[in-house]
């Protein structure tokens, strides 16, 4: 399975791809997780490519993505070479036609996520609780509220 999330920097994109990448790998999958972003921290376009299969992968990087989830619009631009006509699309609560939901920005990542992984059924959604459990720790220690918050977006 070879996933593409795009969005800009700050939206949470790298975190959603590592959380992925590290639930396979968890279940003992092959996984990989290569992020790539420009200068910018925040605001700039920023791609994440996780590649998850059972058996070795030998180049980490893909030309088509099996789903491609999109989370901005100025970095749908950056997909086009990515797409072929079996690609699953899956387009962010901020965009028109996206993904729906109540929840504030700061979970939309998560949301996404969830929906990734129903779609391309990468993984058992208890492991993907649990890296995202791992990912997020400290954060849920200090405000538990943050973790129903993240249970609830990831669906």
């Amino acid at each position: 399975m070879k996933i593409l999330f795009a969005g800009e920097g700050g939206q949470g994109v790298q975190v959603a791809a590592e959380i992925l990448a590290k639930a396979a790998f968890s279940e003992g999958k092959e996984a990989t997780y290569i992020p790539n972003f420009g200068v910018e921290q925040r605001g700039g376009v920023s791609l994440a490519f996780v590649v998850v299969d059972e058996k070795p992968i030998p180049y980490p990087k893909f030309k088509t993505a099996d789903v491609l989830a999109i989370l901005s619009e100025r970095s749908r631009e950056r997909t086009k070479e990515h797409l072929d006509t079996k690609t699953k699309i899956i387009l962010g609560p901020a965009l028109k036609g996206g993904l729906k939901t109540d929840l504030p920005p700061k979970v939309w990542n998560i949301v996404v996520l969830g929906e990734v992984n129903r779609q391309g059924r990468v993984v058992n959604e208890d492991t993907l609780i649990e890296a995202m459990e791992k990912r997020f720790a400290k954060q849920f220690e200090k405000k538990p509220e943050l973790k129903k918050l993240d249970l609830e977006a990831l669906g």
